[in-house]
């Protein structure tokens, strides 16, 4: 049986601090799953510019009231939507659940999917995103769809996880402008009429609906210019935590960097919170330049508080992974300089590198039925671990600064 260790240690604050419940952790599992962890490494480094955030939870957790948004911005390895999946559902457990966030039609785009999203589409699609020469067309889920069809449709599902069967009431739908779609939602009789807002070009259209549902069929309508979808947030009304996942297979934070449309729409999703998990592609080239990399770090930080500027920002290191048949000697080099740089300007980073070993750990992963052949990606099993170790260490932060 996995031991479950909360932490009470209870301290003294001043009335700035808003009391709650501390968050049980489970730190034995993790430890038994992948050996060795680095339990003491697994905590937030430079946590300071967190406390607003946890702030906003505690008062969340005691009012019941409001919704916290946190929008994890990464590659493949949250593309996938094991890791980001298990850390949102952890966190609505506990704080409340304001529904699924982001979601893209992966399927109609033939690349990876979470795997509670089921998408389909009567007809091909022209696909954008943030790498390669498509990438002017991407929107806020580092991805869009654009057609010139008319009766074009997306059918798009979700599926049942750990918290039950999903449901949404409102809608709020990334387009372009000028664009018209008409909306079919299960559970409801009326059709909705989807058109972008013309007063506010480049941000969402919010539909509101009668009844919950947990898919819907959006068509589009005749026009004589070309249609885009960029992703639609599915939320539910409920105070609690929404968690947008944005993953792109192959991303690097230049390429973000230069995604115009991406960072016009990401002030939409009005982030309390960033997780920056990117890395892994960088260290996949011929040679690493750090001064080249923590330029575009710093470019990326830059657009990313023009976005929000009251959000707290997060970023996590990579994990270990090979190259050429060897441990990556440049992501060991990358994942230094990243957390160096974090410390240097009092970023929040959390190392997954070091919490998981580091240099030669992902043949561990291996070993132990946890990561693919490729010895670069994970399965689920073990993105659901990182997940796990996030969550923990979030935790840990939480519960140290409400006093527990």
């Amino acid at each position: 049986m996995n031991k479950i260790i909360t932490i009470v240690a209870c301290f003294f604050f001043s009335g700035f601090h808003v009391h709650s419940q501390p968050i049980s952790i489970d730190e034995t599992s993790s430890s038994h799953m992948l050996s060795p962890i680095g339990a003491t490494f697994n905590r937030i480094f430079n946590s300071r510019d967190l406390d607003s955030f946890y702030n906003k939870l505690a008062a969340l957790k005691k009012n019941k009231k409001g919704v916290i948004r946190i929008v994890h911005i990464g590659d493949s390895h949250i593309q996938s939507g094991y890791f980001p999946g298990y850390v949102r559902n952890n966190l609505q457990q506990y704080f409340g659940n304001a529904g699924r966030g982001l979601v893209f039609p992966y399927g109609v785009a033939q690349t990876t999917s979470p795997p509670d999203i089921n998408s389909s589409s009567n007809t091909g699609w022209n696909l954008g995103k943030v790498i390669g020469p498509g990438a002017n067309l991407a929107g806020v889920s580092g991805f869009s769809l654009q057609t010139h069809a008319t009766g074009a449709t997306i059918d798009l599902g979700l599926q049942a996880e750990e918290l039950g069967n999903p449901v949404f009431t409102r809608l709020k739908f990334f387009i372009n402008n000028p664009s018209s779609w008409l909306l079919r939602a299960a559970n409801n009789a009326t059709s909705y009429f989807v058109k972008n807002n013309e007063v506010n070009k480049t941000q969402y259209t919010e539909i509101l609906l009668e009844n919950p549902a947990n898919s819907f069929v959006l068509s589009s309508l005749p026009s004589i210019t070309p249609q885009s979808f960029f992703g639609v947030s599915l939320e539910n009304e409920q105070p609690g935590i929404l968690y947008h996942a944005i993953g792109v297979n192959g991303a690097r934070f230049e390429q973000y960097n230069t995604a115009t449309l991406f960072w016009q729409q990401l002030p939409g999703l009005q982030a309390d919170l960033y997780i920056v998990s990117l890395g892994t592609n960088e260290a996949q080239r011929n040679s690493f330049e750090a001064a080249s990399f923590r330029k575009q770090v710093s470019v990326f930080l830059q657009k990313l508080k023009a976005t929000a500027p009251r959000a707290a920002i997060l970023i996590t290191t990579a994990a270990d992974s090979y190259k050429g048949g060897r441990p990556n000697a440049q992501l060991r080099l990358l994942n230094l300089s990243l957390f160096e740089y974090c410390t240097e300007h009092n970023i929040p980073v959390w190392d997954l590198y070091r919490v998981t070993n580091g240099y030669g750990s992902a043949f561990n992963w291996l070993s132990r039925g946890m990561m693919n052949t490729d010895l670069v990606h994970f399965n689920s099993d073990g993105y659901r671990l990182q997940g796990q170790l996030l969550f923990n260490a979030m935790a840990k932060g939480y519960n140290s600064y409400n006093g527990y």
